[in-house]
């Protein structure tokens, strides 16, 4: 328990991640005195620490059993959380904020919930041949060094692209599949109500987004209207939890929750 009356903060990474992916944005919030949790979703693992049968067991997971254990995480803190989703991780914060209360919610190019077509040839061409892997539904998704180069990690350098790459996990194929249906129907799990989220909502984007693009940005923001601003950071690419545009990216977050980052003077007096 922090002894400066900040609400915690809860991280929740995206596809083929978990919780060590998000050590930037983690560091940033303790660095500001935030009690800061990083989750690993379940049945998360690196490459090396998997076996066939939690393969298996992933392959299976669905979003809703991602929300279910977000939910009852949450549920456990002192308070209400400041909740910030990366990419899938982004949806997943969405849809949790709309089953528990939250304090903020902050959204790195996130994925689109249902109802919002998130779907562009530059998507299809970073998923590759995962799109192919049939049924979808009881498979693992992965990826390779050239899906990280092109469409996760575009503008950053070769040593951070592979990087990113070296520490990809697998993700679930039903949680994969239901991230592609919901592009076509708001009648599914990944549909929020916007009226569900009360709390302020920050959305942020990189122009050069292959994955979840800045259309996609632009249209969650608009979807929560006054509740939520969009910061879109030009020239970054979907890796916006490290690498060469976090510094902007981090002092955005800041701004917008109304700190000077740790170590920066205070403004002189009038």
């Amino acid at each position: 328990m922090n002894d400066n009356n900040k609400p915690p903060v809860v991280l929740i990474h995206g596809m083929w991640s978990d919780a060590d992916t998000l050590h930037e944005v983690r560091d940033a919030f303790a660095e500001q005195s935030y009690e800061v949790t990083a989750l690993t979703l379940p049945n998360h693992h690196t490459r090396d620490q998997h076996t066939e049968a939690s393969i298996k067991k992933l392959a299976r997971t669905s979003l809703q059993d991602y929300v279910d254990f977000l939910v009852e995480r949450i549920k456990g803190l002192r308070e209400p959380p400041i909740l910030v989703g990366h990419s899938m991780g982004g949806l997943l914060a969405q849809l949790t904020a709309a089953r528990v209360p939250c304090q903020r919610l902050i959204l790195l190019s996130s994925a689109a919930p249902a109802g919002i077509n998130g779907f562009h040839w530059s998507v299809f061409r970073t998923l590759g041949s995962n799109l192919f892997r049939f049924p979808l539904w009881r498979n693992v998704t992965v990826l390779k060094l050239a899906n990280v180069q092109y469409g996760i990690a575009n503008a950053q350098d070769e040593d951070m692209q592979r990087d990113i790459f070296d520490h990809c996990g697998y993700e679930s194929g039903r949680a994969t599949f239901q991230i592609t249906l919901a592009a076509f129907s708001k009648h599914h799990f990944a549909y929020v109500d916007p009226d569900s989220l009360n709390c302020p909502i920050l959305v942020v984007g990189g122009t050069e987004d292959r994955i979840t693009p800045i259309q996609v940005q632009r249209r969650i923001a608009e979807r929560y209207g006054a509740h939520s601003q969009l910061v879109e950071i030009p020239g970054c690419c979907h890796w916006s939890v490290g690498g060469r545009f976090f510094g902007q990216i981090r002092q955005t977050l800041f701004d917008w929750l109304g700190e000077r980052p740790a170590g920066e003077p205070s403004p002189p007096s009038p």
